[in-house]
């Protein structure tokens, strides 16, 4: 049986995520530039094999963030689509960086390895990663935020992304000028 109180708090968090993260825009659609938000503070830290990882190292470029772990369903069921399109826009100038947070770091590797992860992981077992992102709180696992070249988040999805919707959104924040 679950305490009504971790019942309850998944219920917040599952709203949270649906809402948009409290960014007043429907998820997956971009949010108008003059709303946009920067993480708060540097995003740094370790990746996966304990070697640092800055996020300023994209800036200029359009950068996909994906908030995930090991032992989340739903971000097993996106991570082919993912490296996929990861893989599809490389050339573009697009980069991709994951979040694996509340993990160990075995337990990390071994779903990159599973996945065919290629891109950069942080390993962020205590959420530090996560609360830089907290003006558009991706506290719902997965959740995958779009960066545009300023650094500024441009779209939040909450919940399992599919190609159909993440494409044509990061398309748009490429052919941002």
């Amino acid at each position: 049986m679950i305490p009504r109180a971790v019942a309850a708090s998944a219920l917040l968090l599952s709203v949270a995520a649906c809402g948009g993260g409290g960014t007043g825009v429907e998820p997956g659609k971009p949010i108008p530039a003059e709303e946009r938000k920067a993480p708060v503070g540097e995003v740094k830290g370790e990746d996966l094999e304990g070697k640092p990882l800055d996020l300023a190292s994209f800036k200029g470029k359009v950068t996909v963030v994906n908030f995930w772990a090991s032992w989340c369903g739903p971000c097993r069921g996106e991570a082919e689509t993912l490296e996929h399109t990861y893989k599809e826009n490389k050339d573009k100038g697009v980069e991709f960086v994951g979040v694996d947070i509340e993990d160990t770091r075995d337990g990390a590797k071994a779903f990159t390895r599973t996945f065919g992860t290629t891109y950069p992981s942080f390993f962020d077992p205590q959420g530090k990663i996560t609360q830089s992102f907290s003006t558009v709180n991706p506290s719902a696992l997965p959740t995958t935020l779009i960066l545009d070249r300023q650094g500024r988040v441009a779209v939040q999805f909450p919940g399992l992304v599919t190609t159909t919707k993440l494409n044509p959104a990061l398309a748009a924040i490429v052919a941002e000028q």
